[in-house]
């Protein structure tokens, strides 16, 4: 947030733009990538961790090097085709250097994420805080400084030295975490695990298709139709999501990987109770900080500088919108700790087009109402998530007793 709040301050309402969108960019394909590796990691070393310590161990080594493999082809991909998405989808020429520094952001941004997606699963949640602590210090020492000394370019630049500085981090964090807990990390893969990658990591991957084209396509519209400045004023808004749900995706990074222990454990009544301390813990800090958020809405945009006084309703829209993210979070968590990879990728979709029908709606309001569009979004949402999820715990968790009963009959 200082980050933010000082480069915004150096670039002005359009170049923060710029950067915002390219980010947003980027940050399309490093979910794509970042969001399949990691929730694989995560949902198989917290189910092998124990019961198989050599799978977890390829599983780790599996999610490593297909992260690299990928991120690389991806990041190359998108240098390549740079000047074309710069010129024929973002409307802006002179972006194609910008894209193509976010091109390698974007591949530090998708190894970190498989590198975190197995701290989770080894429940190593103190190493993931320590890495976000170092993550948060580089990016104001070296975001900051970039900005000041070469605008846009400088400020991406500043990302790839904070990307490599925490994917060493991490990368020595799994090495540590992995001799203490007797695994060992295994480079040969077997079809065994080429089949388990393709039957969840596959579905995850579609879901994050469902949904994350429309998040990037919602912030190509508005710098369309409202211009830069307003992309930039957006951005700033979105950053104060970021910070309303600090502390939901933090217990997020939890959720997955403790209930998909307890299903491998097959204890229906402990996986109730954790998902309900879930449901509280993840919620609770997201209305308490967005109602604080949506009250000092003027003040807080009035910090980034004359040009984004005006998203103050914007901010007080996102702050609700927060509030609805944060009460659908441990939905996707039981979602895929239970397996149920279709219905993930169906209620994906109907999130992701219920932004995209609201973005064309209203994208031509300017930054606030693109933040009007996240509220459908998350109306939506609530509406089709929670109804599912009654149904799936109820038809996929028996309690131990009756099944009990039910063997002996």
């Amino acid at each position: 947030m200082v980050s933010n709040v000082v480069c915004a301050r150096f670039l002005g309402a359009t170049r923060f733009g710029e950067l915002a969108i390219v980010l947003a960019t980027t940050n399309l394909f490093t979910t794509l990538l970042a969001s399949g590796l990691g929730m694989t990691a995560t949902r198989f070393v917290a189910e092998y961790r124990n019961s198989d310590p050599r799978r977890a161990g390829t599983v780790i080594g599996l999610s490593w090097v297909t992260s690299i493999v990928v991120g690389a082809a991806t990041a190359v991909f998108v240098i390549l085709f740079a000047p074309w998405l710069s010129r024929g989808i973002l409307g802006a020429a002179g972006l194609a250097g910008a894209v193509s520094l976010g091109a390698v952001v974007m591949f530090f941004a998708a190894l970190n994420g498989s590198q975190v997606g197995a701290l989770s699963g080894l429940e190593a949640f103190s190493l993931v805080a320590l890495g976000n602590l170092v993550r948060g210090i580089a990016i104001i020492v070296f975001v900051t400084a970039g900005a000041a000394w070469d605008g846009v370019s400088g400020a991406l630049l500043g990302y790839i030295v904070v990307g490599l500085a925490t994917a060493v981090f991490y990368q020595l964090a799994i090495r540590r975490k992995c001799a203490s807990a007797g695994i060992a990390i295994s480079y040969r893969f077997t079809r065994r695990d080429l089949r388990m990658f393709s039957q969840f990591t596959l579905p995850v991957l579609v879901a994050a298709i469902s949904f994350t084209p429309a998040a990037w396509w919602s912030n190509v519209l508005l710098a369309n139709h409202s211009g830069f400045s307003e992309a930039g004023v957006f951005g700033a808004i979105v950053h104060w999501q970021m910070f309303i749900l600090f502390f939901t995706n933090a217990i997020s990074n939890i959720g997955l990987p403790m209930l998909s222990n307890l299903r491998a454990e097959r204890n229906s009544a402990r996986y109730r109770k954790c998902l309900a301390v879930n449901f509280m813990l993840t919620t609770a800090p997201a209305v308490i900080i967005g109602v604080v958020v949506a009250v000092f809405a003027r003040p807080i945009m009035h910090m980034y500088g004359p040009g984004f006084e005006h998203g103050a309703a914007g901010l007080v829209l996102i702050s609700f919108a927060s509030v609805l993210t944060a009460i659908n979070t441990p939905v996707g968590h039981v979602l895929w700790s239970l397996d149920a990879t279709t219905s993930a990728v169906l209620l994906a979709l109907v999130r992701g087009g219920a932004l995209v029908l609201a973005a064309y709606a209203f994208a031509d309001k300017g930054a606030t109402g693109l933040a009007g569009a996240y509220v459908i979004m998350g109306v939506v949402q609530t509406i089709a998530n929670i109804p599912f999820l009654v149904w799936l715990l109820r038809r996929k968790l028996t309690p131990v007793a009756a099944r009990e009963e039910v063997a002996v009959a």
